[in-house]
């Protein structure tokens, strides 16, 4: 579908702050607030955007690491994928092109549950036909979802009630079916609903201290990115001068529109980027851009083929 330049504004206004007063948008765009709010339900009814929900950088959520497993399977063995889904830890997974045909996203808070994912994946895979996977550690998350970390984050003693604000901001669509964000009075409901008595003013004031410490990064929209023309997403590895990881990532890539997501590993392609791109086009633009660092060695690109999930962060254990 073809979307106006005033669907495009307003979708880039959400994906910034998902909470903009629809009057504040309209300022922004040159509409009324009822032309904008008109606006943002058709573009939910026809599911360009998905709803609201929040950025969290998973390691001040109580998620200590972030892995990546990537896999060699065949289109013969549906069952490894499937078997990929159903785990809770898992919250993404990509069919890839190239020596592996699986990437998927770990989410670890404990290591002995992550020994135990490593025991069924391993009983999987001696049944698979190449028997063939690799484990790749994040050291550390520059970006993700398009939003930088904070280098100088404060780690947050969370307790039960801050998980429950955070699951509820991550799931709002489950709780109510439209694309405006819930209110810390809907909020307050839907966890004293749950047994535990919580006022609105409080549920406010653990907010903002969920956002001042960042762990909460930012308020958002879920959005489908092919209707915005956003077609490709690849997996992009860099070779860095050894000296300048942190620098390259942080100065040089980290600002870079088309990367979402941003991670330094322990391979001797120590940056590992995602990023979505219209057309070739604009992937040859992203290189030159790259390539033009001195520091930039090389580079090895796969292909996404199937984009097979993408969830909300495994919090549900802390709840």
């Amino acid at each position: 579908m073809s979307l106006e330049s005033d669907d495009l504004s307003i979708i880039e206004i959400l994906q910034r702050d998902s909470r903009t007063p629809l009057s504040r948008i309209g300022e922004m765009v040159g509409l009324s607030r009822f032309a904008v709010k008109d606006r943002i339900y058709k573009l939910f009814a026809d599911r360009v955007i998905f709803g609201p929900t929040i950025i969290v950088n998973p390691a001040l959520a109580g998620l200590k690491r972030t892995v990546f497993l990537e896999l060699k399977t065949n289109p013969h063995e549906p069952w490894l994928a499937e078997l990929l889904e159903e785990m809770t830890a898992c919250d993404l997974l990509d069919g890839i092109t190239g020596e592996y045909s699986l990437l998927a996203r770990f989410r670890i808070s404990d290591e002995g549950h992550f020994d135990k994912t490593l025991k069924r994946i391993d009983e999987a895979m001696s049944r698979s036909f190449f028997k063939k996977y690799q484990v790749i550690d994040a050291i550390n998350t520059f970006k993700e979802s398009g939003v930088p970390f904070n280098k100088k984050a404060i780690t947050p003693d969370l307790d039960r009630v801050d998980f429950e604000i955070l699951k509820i901001l991550l799931n709002q669509t489950t709780y109510v079916r439209a694309p405006r964000p819930l209110s810390t009075t809907q909020i307050s409901e839907i966890i004293s609903d749950r047994g535990i008595q919580i006022s609105q003013p409080s549920v406010f004031r653990r907010l903002r201290r969920l956002e001042s410490r960042s762990v909460i990064l930012r308020h958002t929209i879920m959005v489908d990115q092919l209707k915005l023309g956003l077609r490709t997403k690849l997996v992009v590895r860099i070779k860095v001068n050894p000296a300048s990881h942190t620098t390259v990532a942080h100065n040089l890539l980290t600002p870079m529109d088309q990367i979402l997501d941003l991670y330094r590993t322990g391979e001797d392609y120590g940056l590992l980027a995602t990023i979505r791109i219209s057309n070739i086009a604009e992937y040859n633009s992203f290189l030159l851009r790259l390539y033009a660092s001195e520091d930039i060695i090389d580079t090895h690109t796969v292909l996404v083929l199937e984009e097979r999930k993408q969830s909300p962060l495994p919090l549900s254990e802390y709840c």
